[in-house]
């Protein structure tokens, strides 16, 4: 890549950061089929450019961030430090296996069926965005007792969790898919949005430790596209959340997903 092509990545990973449409899966649809970037690569590169927006949350939750921090060393722990913990526990227990089984697929796998698995992910995340925009569950309301008016719970946090670990799969949005569990599980939509930015502090760091030596491009180039996604994170972050909050991306999910699925069969066809 070069740094015009970095850069560019490096801004689309900045707004799509925020919005529940998957920035890896769309940064590595536009990696592999408009810069012929191979899908290992495409994938390991996605990962990287999480680098410059998990600045970005470092520095728009550093507070919070700070004081959670303390209160762990210190062993004060509070409803967002359990909830922090557990939920990092089960995205580790899930995501891994996850993300060691697509890594060994994606090495054999050509243009056309990667384009498949990311388009059949966007479809599943548009699907779970649809349905936690509709009321929770009577069945989640009773398997989800609270202890007080609002409190999340320690079965609140494994399933967010899970659902972090399941979205290491590009395609499948990380913050759509952690927001749309909460929201399901009857968790207030402020609160769930702030959670799910929380969340996903130590599971990038857990991915970018797994994936940095996998990058092999040159660091300045790797800095170009990692400055460029921090500076747009930052500058749009408080837009894109209030924008994610009133529009529908279900369908756009589905709708970018079908032509990526379209995409792949006419490509095994042609």
């Amino acid at each position: 890549m070069n740094y015009t092509e970095a850069i560019i990545m490096g801004i689309l990973q900045g707004f799509t950061e925020w919005l529940p449409i998957s920035s890896s899966g769309q940064v590595m649809l536009a990696l592999i089929n408009f810069f012929g970037i191979s899908p290992e690569k495409a994938h390991s590169y996605a990962l990287l450019l999480h680098f410059g927006t998990l600045f970005a949350v470092l520095f728009k939750f550093r507070y919070e961030l700070g004081k959670i921090l303390m209160n762990l060393i210190t062993l004060r722990w509070g409803e967002e430090e359990t909830f922090l913990f557990y939920s990092t526990l089960f995205t580790a227990v899930v995501g891994f296996p996850l993300y060691k089984a697509f890594k060994t697929a994606v090495a054999s796998l050509n243009v056309e069926s990667v384009n498949g698995i990311v388009g059949f992910a966007l479809i599943l995340t548009g699907i779970v965005l649809a349905r936690s925009r509709e009321n929770p569950k009577d069945e989640f309301e009773q398997i989800v007792t609270k202890k007080r008016k609002g409190e999340v719970t320690i079965v609140e946090a494994i399933i967010a969790g899970i659902a972090q670990g399941v979205a290491i799969l590009p395609g499948i949005s990380r913050s759509g898919m952690t927001i749309g569990a909460l929201l399901l599980l009857g968790v207030e939509q402020k609160k769930a949005v702030k959670l799910s930015f929380l969340m996903a502090v130590p599971a990038i760091f857990g991915a970018l430790f797994l994936e940095l030596r996998a990058v092999n491009e040159p660091i300045t180039v790797s800095l170009a596209a990692v400055l460029s996604a921090f500076i747009v994170s930052l500058l749009t972050l408080e837009g894109m959340l209030k924008l994610a909050e009133k529009l529908n991306f279900s369908k756009f999910c589905i709708l970018f997903g079908s032509i990526a699925v379209i995409a792949s069969l006419m490509g095994v066809l042609i």
